[in-house]
């Protein structure tokens, strides 16, 4: 009769663990959410919630045919390297779609320099997961143990563009919270602020936890055990969006008025979302009427009630800006 050995064991508990927590960040991130009201910011902490729980649910079902199985020795490595390159790569988005929260005035993603420059920085990560396939490794030993993981020409490469990338993002959300000229200042201004601090704790969080992780497949030289290694990466992107569920969760004190950190507010986000400029006038802002219904809870979307008071920003100036050309121009 198989007897499960104690590294399985706790990998296996690890995995069901994250399934579940999970599951509760889901919940709460989408409790009383329509489909129809889910911005693109949203939309990417939904699809980084289902990746990572996508990952634990591969995860444990590899973890208890790891041994003396080649097919699901390889495709442990396999989803290694696509799932947790998704999470990557959606964590990598919602930082950028922060720093123009934060950063850009008066113009749209597209025609914000800076945000065409972050997504340019993504096209090296292609050429990173092509050699994360080729110098991939998948291996059973002789004693029926799966040994998985990446050679240094991916792993290397891999950790250093994870530094850079990271980096370069932190920087980005500095700059403006010490810059005294930057949009962030301004005594109307707290909520673009602690945005801006929670999303650079988190920036740095999740460089920390993927730096950590990666290291391991440089010092185990692509031969970690399969166990181990679907472990460590199902930790670091759990990790990962409990940071971003952070990020986007209310700080205490602020959010619905009453001064209590711990109590949750309600606030219909529907009316609340980016309009096109030719829905409402120049310079006015839309909010919510108090016979609007409620249906999200504030506690877990804050990030929703801050961006969109920076859109409705952004589109002030965008009418205001066209409002003065016109004028001008007659």
């Amino acid at each position: 009769m198989y007897t499960p050995d104690p590294e399985e064991s706790i990998s296996l508990f690890i995995s069901l663990a994250c399934i579940s927590l999970m599951s509760v960040l889901f919940g709460r991130k989408t409790a009383g959410t329509k489909l129809s009201t889910v911005n693109y910011a949203r939309g990417l902490v939904i699809t980084l919630y289902l990746v990572s729980w996508a990952f634990s649910v591969v995860a444990a079902m590899l973890v208890q045919t790891n041994n003396f199985n080649p097919v699901s020795c390889t495709m442990s490595v396999y989803s290694c390297i696509i799932l947790y390159a998704c999470s990557k790569i959606f964590i990598y988005l919602f930082l950028m779609e922060k720093v123009y929260v934060v950063t850009a005035v008066g113009s749209t993603r597209f025609d914000f320099m800076l945000y065409r420059i972050n997504l340019a920085l993504l096209l090296p990560y292609l050429g990173i997961f092509s050699l994360m396939i080729i110098f991939r490794v998948s291996q059973l030993q002789p004693n029926g143990e799966c040994k998985i993981g990446l050679l240094p020409p991916a792993s290397v490469t891999l950790i250093l563009y994870d530094i850079f990338i990271s980096s370069w993002l932190t920087t980005l959300f500095i700059r403006p919270l010490l810059s005294s000229t930057s949009l962030l200042q301004g005594p109307s201004k707290g909520k673009l602020r602690d945005v801006a601090r929670r999303t650079l704790m988190g920036s740095v969080i999740a460089l920390c936890l993927s730096t950590a992780n990666v290291f391991t497949l440089v010092l185990f030289k692509g031969h970690e055990r399969g166990l181990i290694c679907l472990a460590s990466c199902t930790v670091d992107v759990t990790l990962n969006a409990m940071t971003i569920h952070w990020v986007t969760s209310r700080g205490g004190g602020s959010g619905n008025g009453n001064g209590r950190s711990g109590q949750q507010g309600y606030v219909d986000r529907s009316s609340m979302d980016r309009r096109p400029h030719g829905h409402s006038g120049a310079g006015t802002a839309s909010f919510p009427s108090m016979t609007e219904k409620q249906v999200a809870p504030l506690e877990s979307h804050i990030s929703v009630t801050v961006e969109s008071y920076v859109e409705q920003y952004h589109q002030q100036m965008s009418a205001g800006t066209s409002s003065s050309h016109s004028e001008h121009h007659f």
